[in-house]
């Protein structure tokens, strides 16, 4: 029967504050994207040329876009943070090892 060398203990208040950081983290990268839409929108209006259409084209590809895969990161970040704590997921399993070693 395998036995943990080392105690696993879970520390629920750090999941719940990982869990609202989360949550700050997701207000903050929204904002960041709709600032840099703003100001490179701003930027390619100023370039009344096809400079400024090749802007909008380069900001949606190399910078909108990466923060929006990272919004997708986050967000799936904070909803499993969010199951871990609503459903002690992870007690539930430890719990479960601890009764198949008895």
């Amino acid at each position: 029967m395998p036995w943990l060398s080392k105690d696993v203990k879970l520390n629920e208040e750090a999941f719940r504050t990982a869990s609202e950081e989360m949550e700050k983290l997701k207000s903050r990268t929204a904002t960041l994207r709709t600032n840099l839409s703003e100001l490179y929108k701003g930027l390619s209006d100023a370039l009344q040329s096809e400079s400024g259409d090749e802007l909008d084209l380069a900001v949606q590809d190399v910078i909108l876009e990466p923060i929006d895969n990272l919004g997708l990161v986050i967000n799936q970040i904070s909803d499993t943070l969010n199951t871990i704590i609503g459903t002690g997921y992870y007690k539930d399993i430890f719990i479960g090892f601890q009764e198949l070693n008895k």
